[in-house]
């Protein structure tokens, strides 16, 4: 997670002041199991990557997403760098969209980032009426 400044917002203000910023603690990577005969709902694995850690390299947990088959793909923030300057706004929740479902997952990360928690589920049925989108491939935070 990135560090805050006074009234800056989340994020940095360029990618080479990310650089310079404090290594991460740990990632979030999400795990499917399409195509590998196991019938179990995909999930978030936390991992440590932490050097100095007893628990470095491990996945510290895991969250199962409630469904099955949905294939997460292409996690993102609710907030990214765009929001800099916001101190109003934070990096607290992980968009997790699903390729064959279309759903998406809201994590919750900023309560717990060792042990995220599941937010909201936002449905297909409600993307494709509301946006007319489906296949939700990508997410990206808008600056507002």
């Amino acid at each position: 997670m990135a560090t805050k400044c006074g009234k800056c917002g989340p994020g940095y203000p360029t990618p080479l002041e990310a650089m310079k910023g404090p290594r991460e603690e740990i990632v979030y990577l999400p795990c499917i199991y399409r195509n590998t005969g196991i019938e179990a709902p995909d999930y978030l694995a936390t991992v440590d990557i932490d050097p100095k850690s007893p628990q470095y390299c491990q996945v510290i947990h895991r969250l199962p997403m409630p469904n099955l088959k949905d294939e997460l793909h292409h996690s993102g923030w609710n907030t990214c760098s765009s929001c800099f300057g916001d101190s109003t706004k934070s990096r607290d929740k992980l968009m997790l969209p699903c390729l064959m479902s279309s759903r998406i997952y809201v994590v919750d990360v900023g309560s717990n980032p060792r042990a995220p928690k599941l937010h909201k589920v936002i449905e297909a049925e409600d993307i494709h009426a509301k946006c007319g989108l489906g296949y939700i491939h990508t997410s990206h935070c808008l600056a507002s």
